[in-house]
């Protein structure tokens, strides 16, 4: 009997490279995933990363190959090597103890203890918040509330510091939101700064976790104090991804 093709979308694209012409590589998944002109163009714009489409294992072959064509080094993979992804945790306590990483609950209980060893991938980046605020902008006048105010009023998003932490045995994966999240194990090294205790908290990571593979993002925080900004939590996370896999064949090699 004739082996079939499975049909099966279990099978991934990562990106490895940034291409000279987004609009090229917009074109090869608009014609390859079949993807809305305005979606890959999303996607085009994401890369270096795991493309979002999950896809059968010959295509994703096929659209690797396509994108390696443009000269960017593609590769498709089995979406399980990204089940920490799937095991995603919201965590706003935590604290760096001798032995691990202790996750605390909201009112600051112990409920897991990570050893260092597990640690694998720490990324960092800036996204935009749930919130966002407004801002007036053009000439106006501040008279009295029965005047009216002149000039247009406009949504600028805010933004907040992100810190994803990869781990093993079992994977999984914690995203920390700097502005929902509990810095009191800083203890007397704790500031008003969301930014600079978010910075602090990472060296102290850092230090405890020597192995751990970082974010080009992750480690440009840590040595120059420049944030990379990036579109959205998503897009943050694909980038995560990415280093998830680098890691996973930086074990393979040794």
């Amino acid at each position: 009997m004739l082996p079939t093709e499975t049909t099966e979308f279990t099978a991934r694209v990562a990106v490895f490279s940034k291409p000279d012409d987004v609009h090229e590589l917009a074109d090869v998944l608009k014609d390859e995933l079949g993807l809305h002109p305005t979606d890959a163009m999303h996607e085009a714009h994401l890369v270096p990363c795991v493309l979002t489409p999950r896809l059968t294992s010959a295509n994703a072959d096929r659209i690797a190959t396509a994108i390696e064509q443009l000269g960017l080094r593609a590769e498709s993979f089995p979406s399980d090597e990204l089940q920490a992804f799937d095991d995603l945790h919201i965590v706003h306590h935590i604290a760096c103890r001798m032995n691990g990483l202790e996750i605390l609950d909201l009112i600051g209980l112990p409920t897991e203890l990570i050893p260092w060893d597990d640690v694998m991938v720490m990324s960092v980046g800036e996204t935009p918040s749930e919130s966002a605020h407004q801002q007036l902008n053009g000439e106006f006048t501040m008279l009295s509330s029965a005047r009216p105010v002149h000039g247009v009023v406009t949504e600028v998003p805010a933004h907040t510091i992100e810190l994803w932490i990869v781990c093993q045995n079992p994977e999984r994966t914690y995203r920390l939101d700097g502005s929902k999240l509990n810095f009191e194990s800083l203890g007397e090294r704790k500031t008003n700064s969301t930014r600079i205790n978010m910075r602090l908290l990472l060296q102290e990571l850092v230090r405890r976790t020597p192995h751990a593979h970082l974010t080009p993002a992750a480690r440009q925080f840590l040595d120059q104090d420049q944030l990379a900004r990036f579109r959205s939590p998503e897009q943050l996370q694909s980038v995560t991804q990415l280093h998830l896999l680098m890691a996973h064949r930086l074990c393979s090699a040794d």
